[in-house]
């Protein structure tokens, strides 16, 4: 891994905000979802056809998906929550992006001079 230093500005700069993001804002990776469900109360609108709409939080990561609800006074909370966790997310696939170009440029320079090494054999 190279230092810091030998990094560049952009590579550094990326890995400050994710750093940032992770250590100062809340976040959660998930993604929400609006369903229309029925309440049950007879005589209710919903029973007709016109069902009631609910926001739920669907959290990624598990096994099986559970589904939160959120509530409206909630809402907006929870958009910036799960927001910053795809900002996270954006942010990682660019430091992933600049290890997969470093492993590319290693890559090149160990099978060059495995190359170069081989031709100075003498062929039997």
């Amino acid at each position: 891994m190279k230092p810091r230093s030998q990094r560049s500005a952009q590579e550094r700069d990326v890995r400050s905000r994710a750093v940032r993001r992770v250590a100062n804002e809340p976040l959660l990776r998930g993604s929400l979802v609006q369903m229309h469900r029925t309440c049950g109360k007879e005589g209710c609108h919903c029973q007709k056809g016109e069902k009631h709409a609910a926001l739920y939080l669907s959290l990624r990561g598990r096994k099986r998906r559970p589904m939160i609800y959120i509530p409206p006074a909630l809402e907006e909370t929870v958009r910036t929550w799960v927001q910053n966790a795809r900002d996270v997310d954006e942010l990682l696939d660019l430091i992933s992006a600049h290890a997969c170009q470093e492993l590319l440029q290693k890559k090149t320079h160990v099978l060059g001079s495995s190359r170069k090494s081989r031709r100075t054999k003498p062929r039997k």
